[in-house]
């Protein structure tokens, strides 16, 4: 099946490149395949989503869409940057085990009780957002808020 879908992503492209014809604008049908391609691959998970991203850097110049001077920026944007340093936090996190081990004291200091729980990620929250930005503090945050779900969850059904 994913190999299947490997090859069905470039065919529809192609297809569309060669079948489809709008004289007005040719890069519509060039940025149809490009966007169908990238549609097969995120839905069938072949490759990974990464390297399903990066098609536009290759395909839109090749197939004339745009040039590789204004479609390289867009993914040099700070945002794009801050995402990925947040989640290399969030992930280092999870590789140590802070997660739990933060969600663990908050869960005893708090004595499980709904609204302090949510009153103790609200402070931890607005805390955390003094100093670095609201992105990386909410992917912080889930990461600690995930652990604890499942704890309360395990407890409950226990």
């Amino acid at each position: 099946m994913r190999t299947l879908a490997r090859l069905a992503g470039p065919v529809t492209a192609l297809l569309c490149v060669t079948l489809i014809e709008i004289p007005e604008q040719p890069q519509a049908t060039a940025m149809l395949g490009v966007a169908l391609w990238m549609a097969i691959w995120w839905i069938s998970e072949c490759v990974p989503l990464a390297l399903t991203a990066l098609i536009p850097l290759i395909a839109f110049p090749l197939l004339g869409i745009t040039t590789g001077k204004e479609v390289t920026p867009l993914y040099t944007n700070s945002i794009i940057f801050l995402f990925i340093g947040g989640f290399l936090i969030a992930q280092a996190m999870e590789n140590v085990g802070l997660h739990k081990r933060i969600a663990l004291s908050m869960l005893s200091r708090l004595h499980a009780s709904p609204l302090q729980l949510a009153m103790g990620f609200a402070a931890a929250t607005a805390f955390l957002s003094m100093w670095i930005s609201n992105t990386a503090t909410a992917m912080l945050m889930v990461t600690i808020a995930m652990p604890l779900l499942n704890r309360l969850m395990e407890e409950h059904h226990a």
